[in-house]
């Protein structure tokens, strides 16, 4: 049976509030009259007790099906019904009521010795309640009951998925000490700055015996070989939780808890994921922050183990509005800074203007996901139409400034080929639900690949410079 616990009244909290008033007073002044004073207000706490009410745990356990595969779209759980009070099975009826985000709750009645399969939704990514649910017990015949007691909801945390290796464009400012880049710092590393005649400190691994029989025609001098040093590039990447728009624009409307349906924070995860995977497999390092300033940022390392501390961030992001921060996130010298948002305001393009100025290679993933229009009304689609152009706005103003924004809901293909996606148009005026963005901008691959291009021209070392190992690197 669920215990059942007293529940006090306003009054008792008062009279044991003046019990240890005038103990504590009397104590302090050694009187022994104020002392005495607490006792009728004592007397008035002991039974205190005005009525009861349930608490422990509920006559019902939900547990995850261990036979359900990994990655799937929906979550197989097991209700496993048990007697309140012990009995033998099959002598109490449980009645259970289930309520899942965006649906209306729904009852269920078993018996205390049998169990019941349920699916639920899962989120692509993130940390959410899947299921809220509490269970009363009673016996058939009505001679005994147990309260109706609410569990915990069902939560459950799933990390963004890691996919293909993407281009890793790199600064010209490299500052690491190692690494896989080649840099324009001379010192240890593989690519030829030089070929000079043997100086003092030089290593005598560095003789190149072919350059010196062909320059040193009396064979008094050897001649040394001088390379580029090899460093790591550091990467922050910064992700905007201020909003989560959801795929479906009529949920952008909606008042109660939404349906589980991929949004903008999803794509910023599996964006952020990937961009990270593919800097870490070069072994450069690779740092995480947001722009509400609730948490402390992760600092930049490399490793698969930090793969996973930046995946295990990610998935425990959720929707935070931003406070006025002391000072804006400062980025490691030399750094590549990539910003996730979905860009309906002007703090993202602020910063990404910032660093630009500051002389880190910027870029900006845009977050939102495609969109389905199918249920919005004409209202609601002027609204959304609305929303879009002032983000396309924002949008073309950074890529005038030179600074690259790149769609980010290419990094996760199964949001390809939505039902009543937007598309592109060549007269967006002439439909209220068309989407305003006619170019809808570079994917994120192709993206990177380009700036890696631009970035290798101007360092000098083409594309490809950035790394000296294959691009099929993958995590398993």
């Amino acid at each position: 049976m669920a215990r059942r616990a007293g529940a006090r009244s306003p009054v008792w909290a008062l009279a044991v509030i003046v019990t240890l008033v005038c103990v504590v007073a009397g104590l302090v002044s050694g009187r022994p009259d104020t002392v005495a004073l607490a006792t009728p207000f004592a007397l008035l706490a002991l039974p205190g007790r005005t009525g009861t009410r349930a608490t422990g745990e509920p006559p019902v356990r939900i547990t995850a099906d261990q036979r359900a595969g990994a990655g799937a779209s929906r979550l197989r759980l097991v209700l496993a019904p048990r007697s309140p009070d012990g009995d033998a099975a099959g002598h109490w009826l449980i009645a259970a009521i289930l309520a899942a985000p965006g649906c209306p709750p729904d009852a269920l009645v078993l018996r205390a010795d049998e169990e019941c399969p349920l699916l639920v939704d899962a989120p692509l990514s993130g940390e959410l309640d899947v299921l809220s649910y509490g269970a009363a017990g009673f016996k058939p015949d009505l001679s005994g009951a147990a309260p109706f007691v609410a569990a915990t909801p069902v939560r459950i945390s799933i990390l963004p998925p890691v996919g293909p290796a993407l281009a890793h464009p790199v600064s010209r400012r490299l500052v690491g000490l190692a690494g896989t880049h080649a840099s324009r710092r001379p010192g240890e590393g593989g690519e030829l700055r030089s070929i000079a005649p043997l100086q003092p400190g030089d290593r005598l691994r560095r003789i190149d015996w072919r350059a010196t029989a062909r320059r040193s025609t009396d064979q008094d001098r050897l001649m040394v070989r001088r390379t580029f040093a090899d460093a790591e590039a550091s990467v922050l990447l910064v992700v905007d939780q201020g909003h989560d728009l959801p795929a479906s624009t009529a949920a952008w409307f909606a008042a109660g808890p939404r349906r589980l349906v991929p949004g903008s924070l999803h794509v910023a995860r599996v964006a952020a994921t990937t961009v990270a995977a593919s800097y870490l497999a070069v072994g450069d390092r690779v740092g995480l922050d947001d722009l509400s300033g609730t948490r402390r940022a992760l600092r930049s390392a490399a490793g698969a183990r930090h793969l996973e501390q930046i995946r295990t961030r990610l998935a425990g992001m959720s929707v935070v509005p931003r406070r006025r921060r002391h000072r804006d996130p400062v980025p490691p010298q030399g750094a590549v800074v990539v910003v996730f948002s979905a860009f309906l305001d002007a703090e993202p393009a602020r910063l990404l203007r910032l660093w630009h100025a500051q002389g880190h290679l910027v870029a900006g993933v845009d977050c939102v996901p495609p969109l389905d229009r199918s249920e919005s009304t004409a209202a609601q689609a002027h609204a959304v139409r609305l929303t879009l152009l002032r983000q396309r706005l924002l949008l073309e103003d950074l890529q005038r400034e030179g600074i690259p924004v790149f769609r980010g809901a290419s990094a996760d293909p199964r949001l390809g080929g939505r039902a009543g996606s937007s598309g592109t148009s060549e007269d967006p005026g002439t439909d209220p639900g068309t989407d305003p963005r006619t170019d809808p901008g570079t994917d994120l691959a192709a993206g990177l690949r380009l700036l890696a291009r631009q970035a290798g021209r101007r360092t000098g070392q083409g594309f490809g410079q950035g790394s000296r190992q294959g691009s099929g690197w993958s995590i398993p």
